[in-house]
């Protein structure tokens, strides 16, 4: 069975990769398709499980991700030239593939195509002539290309293998790439979770990164917490100090700026999120910059505050409602 299984998967994929001229019966041509499945989703599951790895989650997945893009590459065309000796076994035009391009009826008629049986070469028109021993010959070709193609097509279906191990192998593939997808996206919930907390994880390690000090994503978040903190005891001179000498000069004075934020009301703050970071080299000059979703008690609508530093410290350059995804 294993070897019977290599020899069909190297004929179809190896030998034939830019082949569109022969045939490729059913049975054939969903071993293959199964065993390409079942491939993705091992290095789907492979993906996940080494997401699981410490500080590796960003790692797994860009290495995972590269070799499915690769692997996508290399299939392609043995793929397609698959496609069009399983259209033209059943004795359906392999330009049919097109309609790999129509979504969903497209998608159906095609699936339909290349679920039929293997069909038999239909008789091409001859030319006739006055010479009677041209005819004959032609038709005693014409039944040596039947008897060939009989003989090749019990050769083929010798090589086949079991429609129970293919639909086996069909839904294994489906099963790990199902397990391998969910181990991704619990470990990003994870990895966002930790990341908005500032809590050790990869992303929180590649902002910090990016920052270039282990420290600037907590500093600015103490920024925030304290403009909030001191808007609440209304002590708004300390609040103030927290802004950015751009936000001070949007205002004017502070006087303009007191009488703007002592009209909304200063709920408790309940959490302060890290969104985003970022950073803006210009010339001998670096800006990072940062920014907190800051959500509220008494079911205040959340809002995002921008930092930035320039190396004297951060300051807060914007207040903004949060933008629905």
């Amino acid at each position: 069975m294993k070897q019977r299984v290599y020899e069909i998967l190297y004929r179809e994929l190896v030998e034939n990769y830019a082949n569109s001229k022969g045939r490729t019966n059913t049975a054939d041509f969903w071993l293959t398709i199964s065993a390409i499945s079942f491939a993705y989703g091992l290095i789907t599951c492979i993906t996940g499980l080494a997401s699981y790895i410490p500080y590796g989650y960003l790692y797994a997945v860009s290495l995972g991700g590269g070799i499915l893009i690769t692997l996508s590459i290399l299939l392609c065309l043995p793929t397609i030239m698959l496609m069009a000796r399983r259209l033209r076994d059943s004795n359906n035009d392999p330009m049919l593939i097109i309609l790999l391009l129509v979504p969903i009826l497209g998608w159906l008629a095609l699936l339909y195509l290349l679920c039929k049986r293997t069909s038999p070469i239909q008789e091409r028109p001859h030319i006739y002539n006055n010479n009677a021993s041209v005819y004959n010959n032609e038709v005693s070709v014409y039944n040596n290309e039947g008897n060939v193609y009989d003989n090749a097509a019990n050769t083929l279906q010798k090589q086949s293998v079991s429609g129970v191990f293919i639909v086996g192998l069909l839904v294994l593939g489906w099963l790990v790439n199902s397990a391998g997808s969910a181990m991704i996206n619990h470990n990003l919930t994870v990895e966002e979770t930790a990341y908005g907390n500032l809590e050790p994880s990869a992303l929180t390690k590649k902002a910090n990164r990016l920052l270039e000090s282990e420290t600037a994503t907590t500093e600015a978040r103490s920024v925030v917490s304290a403009y909030y903190e001191n808007l609440g005891k209304e002590d708004y001179h300390a609040a103030y100090r927290q802004l950015s000498v751009r936000e001070m000069e949007r205002y004017g004075t502070f006087e303009l700026w007191q009488q703007a934020v002592a009209k909304a009301q200063h709920p408790k703050v309940e959490m302060i999120q890290l969104d985003y970071v970022s950073q803006d080299k210009d010339d001998d000059y670096t800006f990072n910059y940062t920014g907190f979703k800051v959500t509220f008690e008494k079911g205040q609508e959340p809002v995002l505050v921008r930092l930035y530093n320039t190396g004297n410290g951060w300051g807060i350059i914007s207040i903004e409602d949060v933008e629905e995804d």
